[in-house]
C-alpha cells in the first residue's frame, strides 16, 4: 500500500513560493488523504448511439491543507472548464495531465485549507469494446448505455476519487433521448421533458457509496414491476431489452424469494429503496454486478424464452442474484476499505449464494456445491504462482488480478466454508451479524471481521485465518492410524504444501489448519476437530481400532488428504460410510493425488467402472470426469480404439438409454445427468448411432428452436459439430447470421468451434477476426478451437499473425488470457514460443504478467504429468 508521506500538492506549493515553475508530478497509485471528498452532484448528457458524452460536476471537498494543485483520478476526460468555489468566492483552474489514471487541478497561488467546491464542465468518450467505465451496446438497431465502474473506471465517467475508502453520497442527473429509460442506483426524484427530443431525470441522493458503485443506464427498455419484496416491501423491476419483457418470467418469480431469504440470514431489511435487475446485450467480462439499488446482468442469465428455461439456467439464475443481492448488505452497505480485501465481499456473496441455492432447491447440488467450489478453488491454488488470497496492492495490475475466480471468490467461499464448519453455523452467523451493525454504511477491513468473528466465537480466530488468507498455496494432510493393543487410537498427521507435478519454487509452509475427523469403533460414528497449528500433530480417537477413518468430516476442510495403509480403501470400498459430499471429496482428494505423483493415473481409473454404476448423478459425473479426463494427452493415437471401447463399455449402455430426448415425466438429476454421459459416449465415445441423431436434431433446431430440449442444445450442437461436414457448418453459420436472439447465435458460435476438419476450423477462426460479428461473441470460438489437437496449431498460428488485429477489437479483459491458446500443447516447443511472444505483449496489458506465468506454469506441468503418467494410462485403456 502506497501512501504519499507529503502532500504533493504541498511540494508544488512550496515550489511556488520558491518562484520555481515545476510540472506537478501525480500519485503513484493511492491519492493520499491531502484531499477527501464529501460529496458529489453530477449531470451527465448520454445519447447511447453518440460516441462521446457531456458531463458537469460539482465536488464537495476538504483540503487538510493549502494547495497548489488538487489531484484526483480522471481517465480519457477531456476538460472544458473547472473552477474552485471557495466561500463563495470563484477560483479557476487549469487541469494537469497525470498519467492515465491521474488528473489535476491547479490554481494561480493556492487553495486554502477547509471546505470548498470544485466545479468541472468535461466530455468522455462511450466505449464500444470494452465494458468499462460508460460503454454502449447495441440490440438490433436499438442502442443501450451503461455503466460498469468496478475496479478503477469510475474515473472514466466522472473526475473523482476513484478509491473504495471514499464513500460518499452521489446525486445523478441524467440527461438522454425521451424515448429512453434511465435507470441509476435511486429512484428519479424528477423527470422533465427537454428541447430536440430529449429528456432531463434527476435522482434521488444515494446513500454513501465509494465510485465503483455508482451505476447507470439508458435505453429503450421494457420494465417489468415483479412486485414488492421483503420487510419494507422493496419494489423490484426487471429491465429487459425492447420487446422481451415476457422472457423474464423466471427471474420475476423467484427474486422476491432469495431477497426475503437473505435478510432474514442479516436480520437486516433491503438496505436500499428498491431493487431494479438491468440487462446488459453483450456477453460481459463482468457477467453481474452488484450496484446498490440497480444490478447489471448479461442478457442470457436473466432473459430467456419459455423453451430457454432449463435446470442450469434456472440454477444460474438463482446462485448469481443471490450472490449479488448478497453484495447489496456485505460488500455495498459495507464496503471494502482497499482493493486487498475484495475477497472478504465476493467470497462472502458466493459462499451465502451456494446456501441459498441448497435452501431452494436441493435437488440440484444434493449437498455437494460447497465440495465442488473446494475443488475448483484447490486446482487454482496448486499453481506455485498462484496468488494469496488478500494479495498486497502495488500496481494497478493487481487490483485487477484481485478479481480472480478461483482464488477470491472460490478460495474465499471455501475457506469461509471450512471456519463456518469449525466454529458452528449459528456463531458464525452471530459474527457475521456483528460484523454488519459495526459497519454499516461505512467500510470495513479483513482485520474488522476477523474482530466480529472472535467477538462472536469467544477466541481469536484471526492467526488461523491469516494463514489462509496471507499466502498461497493448499494444505496436503497426510494421516496414518496408530492402532496398539491396549492402547487408544490416534490419527497421525502431518502438513505440507500440495504441489503437482512440474512444479517448481514452493517454499515450505504451514497453515493453522481447522482439522475435523469422523471414524466409527464399535459401530458408533464420533466425530472431533483440532486445530492442527505445527508440522505433526496426533489426534486422539479413544479406546478401540476404529472400523474407518475419515480425515476431513463433511469435506469442508480446505486441504487435500493422503491416506496411508488401507484407510482410502476402508472409505471407498465394501460398507461405504461417505454421504454423497464426502465421497465427492475424497475422490476429488484422489485425482489431485494422481496430480501430484502420488498415485498412477491407472490405479485410479479402475474405480471409474463401480463409479459409472452409481445410482448417484454426482458420482457418475465424476467418473465421466475421470475418463474423459485422460483422453487429450494420456492416450496416445494407437490406443484411441481400446479408449472408445473402455468409454463405451463403462458408460454407453447408461448413455443409449437415457438418449438425446427426455421423458416427460423424468425428475432432475436425469435431465443434469444427460449431457454428461451421452455427451462423452457421443464424442470420445464416438457412438455413431447418438451422433447421428445429434445431427438431425441439429438440423431440425435450426428450423425449430423447440426441437431439442432445454439444458440439451449446447451438447447435442457440439456432438453434432465434433461429427459434422462443411455443409453442416454451413447451415449453422447461415442461421447465425440470420438469428435475431443472442443466446442463440451464442450456441451456434460455440458449435462452430467445435467442426474437427482443419479447413472448416479455419472458416470459424476467420470469424474470430472478421466483422460478421461482434467480437465479444466470437472470442470464445479462438480458445475451443485450442482444445483439439488437429485445430489447434490454426488456433496458435492466428494469435501469432493476426494479434494487432484481435487486440484492437477485444476487450483487454479477455485480451489477458490469450497465452493459454498455446498451454494446451503441452510441449516445450510451444512453451518457448509463448514465452517469447507474449514477454512484451503481455506487460501492456491489465494484469497480463501474472496471467502469462500461470499460463506457462499450466504447460509446465501437462508436460510433467504427461510425462509421468502416459505409460500408466497407456496400460490401462490397452486391456480394452
Amino acid at each position: 500500500m502506497l501512501r504519499t508521506s507529503v502532500p504533493l500538492a504541498l511540494v508544488c506549493l512550496a515550489a511556488a513560493a520558491r518562484g520555481d515553475t515545476p510540472t506537478p508530478s501525480p500519485p503513484k497509485l493511492r491519492l493520499g488523504d491531502a484531499a477527501v471528498p464529501v460529496r458529489y452532484a453530477a449531470r451527465l448528457r448520454i445519447v447511447p448511439s453518440e460516441p462521446t458524452f457531456a458531463g458537469t460536476i460539482d465536488i464537495e471537498l476538504k483540503l487538510k491543507a493549502p494547495a497548489a494543485v488538487v489531484w484526483m483520478n480522471g481517465t480519457n476526460l477531456t476538460i472544458a472548464r473547472a473552477a474552485f468555489d471557495v466561500g463563495g468566492k470563484q477560483i479557476p483552474a487549469r487541469s494537469v495531465a497525470g498519467d492515465e489514471n491521474f488528473l489535476g487541478f491547479a490554481v494561480e497561488g493556492s487553495v486554502p485549507a477547509g471546505p470548498i467546491r470544485l466545479h468541472v464542465d468535461y466530455t468522455g468518450v462511450v466505449s464500444r469494446k470494452d465494458d468499462r467505465g460508460l460503454f454502449a451496446q447495441r440490440e438490433g438497431e436499438r442502442w443501450y448505455a451503461l455503466t460498469q465502474l468496478e475496479a478503477i473506471s469510475a474515473r472514466r465517467v466522472f473526475p473523482c476519487f476513484d478509491e473504495p475508502s471514499f464513500k460518499v453520497p452521489w446525486q445523478l442527473t441524467i440527461e438522454a433521448p425521451k424515448a429512453d429509460v434511465v435507470f441509476s442506483n435511486t429512484s428519479p426524484a424528477s423527470e422533465r421533458e427537454e428541447h430536440e427530443g430529449m429528456k432531463t431525470v434527476a435522482f434521488a441522493p444515494t446513500p454513501p457509496l465509494p465510485s465503483y458503485l455508482v451505476a447507470l443506464a439508458v435505453g429503450p427498455y421494457d420494465v417489468v414491476d415483479i412486485g414488492p419484496a421483503g420487510r419494507k416491501k422493496t419494489p423490484q423491476r426487471i429491465a429487459a431489452p425492447s420487446g422481451r419483457a415476457g422472457d423474464t418470467r423466471f427471474a420475476a418469480k423467484v427474486t422476491g424469494d432469495v431477497v426475503a431469504r437473505l435478510e432474514d440470514y442479516f436480520g437486516i431489511p433491503f438496505p436500499y429503496d428498491k431493487l431494479d435487475e438491468v440487462s446488459v446485450p453483450l456477453p460481459t467480462s463482468f457477467g453481474a454486478m452488484e450496484n446498490p439499488g440497480m444490478i447489471t446482468w448479461a442478457q442470457s442469465w436473466i432473459v430467456a424464452r419459455a423453451e430457454d428455461e432449463s435446470i442450469p439456467f434456472q440454477r444460474n439464475y438463482v446462485e448469481v442474484a443471490a450472490h449479488e443481492i448478497a453484495h447489496q448488505w456485505f460488500g455495498d452497505m459495507v464496503t471494502l476499505a482497499w482493493w486487498d480485501d475484495v475477497w472478504l465481499n465476493e467470497s462472502f456473496a458466493s459462499w451465502l449464494a451456494g446456501r441459498i441455492v441448497e435452501a431452494m432447491h436441493p435437488e440440484w447440488t444434493h449437498g455437494t456445491h460447497p465440495v465442488d467450489i473446494r475443488g475448483q478453488a484447490m486446482s487454482a491454488d496448486s499453481l506455485v504462482t498462484a496468488r494469496q488470497i488478500r494479495q498486497p496492492i502495488v500496481t494497478n495490475d493487481d487490483i485487477f488480478n484481485a478479481f480472480d475466480v478461483g482464488i477470491t471468490y472460490n478460495k474465499g467461499e471455501a475457506v469461509l466454508d471450512m471456519f463456518e464448519r469449525f466454529i458452528g453455523a449459528d456463531v458464525f452467523q452471530k459474527g457475521i451479524r456483528r460484523y454488519m451493525a459495526d459497519h454499516a454504511h461505512g467500510v470495513a477491513t479483513a482485520d474488522d471481521f476477523f474482530a466480529a468473528m472472535s467477538a462472536a466465537a469467544g477466541r481469536d480466530l484471526s492467526p488461523a485465518f491469516r494463514t489462509f488468507l496471507d499466502q498461497p498455496g493448499v494444505p496436503l494432510v497426510t494421516a496414518a492410524l496408530a492402532c496398539a493393543p491396549g492402547k487408544p487410537a490416534a490419527l497421525e498427521v502431518t502438513q505440507e504444501r500440495y504441489v503437482p507435478l512440474g512444479a517448481v519454487g514452493a517454499a515450505p509452509q504451514t497453515w493453522q489448519v481447522p482439522v475435523c475427523v469422523k471414524w466409527r469403533t464399535a459401530g458408533v460414528t464420533r466425530r472431533s476437530c483440532t486445530l492442527v497449528t505445527e508440522k505433526r500433530a496426533t489426534l486422539p480417537l479413544g479406546d478401540g481400532c476404529p472400523e474407518w477413518v475419515l480425515a476431513n468430516d463433511g469435506a469442508a476442510g480446505y486441504y487435500r488428504v493422503a491416506y496411508r495403509g488401507d484407510l482410502l480403501g476402508r472409505l471407498l470400498g465394501g460398507t461405504k460410510p461417505l454421504d454423497l459430499p464426502e465421497t465427492v471429496g475424497t475422490l476429488d482428494d484422489v485425482r489431485a493425488l494422481v496430480e501430484n505423483g502420488m498415485l498412477p493415473v491407472g490405479d485410479v481409473l479402475a474405480f471409474v467402472a463401480p463409479l459409472a454404476a452409481d445410482p448417484r448423478r454426482p458420482i457418475v459425473a465424476g467418473a465421466a470426469a475421470l475418463a474423459g479426463g485422460i483422453y487429450e494427452h494420456l492416450v496416445p493415437e494407437r490406443l484411441r480404439p481400446n479408449y472408445r471401447r473402455f468409454v463405451q463399455k463403462e458408460f454407453g449402455a447408461r448413455a443409449r438409454k437415457l438418449g438425446w430426448r427426455p421423458a416427460p415425466d423424468e425428475d432432475d438429476d436425469t435431465r443434469l445427468l444427460r449431457p454428461i454421459v451421452v455427451g462423452l459416449v457421443a464424442d470420445k465415445g464416438e457412438d455413431r448411432a447418438l451422433r447421428a441423431e445429434a445431427i438431425e436434431l441439429t438440423r431440425k433446431w435450426i428450423a425449430d428452436r423447440k426441437a431439442i430440449a432445454p439444458g440439451l442444445v449446447e451438447a447435442v450442437l457440439a456432438t453434432a459439430a465434433a461429427a459434422g461436414d462443411r455443409a453442416l457448418f454451413d447451415a449453422l453459420l447461415a442461421e447465425a447470421k440470420r438469428s435475431p436472439e443472442r443466446r442463440d447465435r451464442q450456441r451456434i458460435l460455440a458449435a462452430l468451434a467445435r467442426f474437427r476438419d482443419p479447413k472448416i476450423a479455419q472458416a470459424a477462426l476467420d470469424l474470430v477476426v472478421g466483422d460478421q460479428f461482434d467480437a465479444r461473441e466470437t472470442q470464445a470460438i479462438l480458445f475451443t478451437e485450442s482444445g483439439w489437437p488437429t485445430t489447434r496449431p490454426l488456433a496458435w498460428d492466428l494469435v501469432r499473425k493476426r494479434f494487432d488485429v484481435i487486440a484492437a477489437r477485444w476487450p483487454a479483459d479477455t485480451l489477458a488470457f490469450l497465452p493459454f491458446v498455446a498451454t494446451s500443447f503441452c510441449d516445450q516447443q510451444h512453451l518457448d514460443e509463448m514465452a517469447a511472444f507474449f514477454k512484451d505483449r503481455s506487460a501492456k496489458i491489465p494484469g497480463g504478467p501474472r496471467i502469462l506465468a500461470q499460463a506457462s506454469e499450466a504447460a509446465r506441468l501437462c508436460m510433467a504429468y504427461k510425462k509421468t503418467h502416459a505409460a500408466s494410462a497407456a496400460k490401462f485403456v490397452a486391456d480394452y
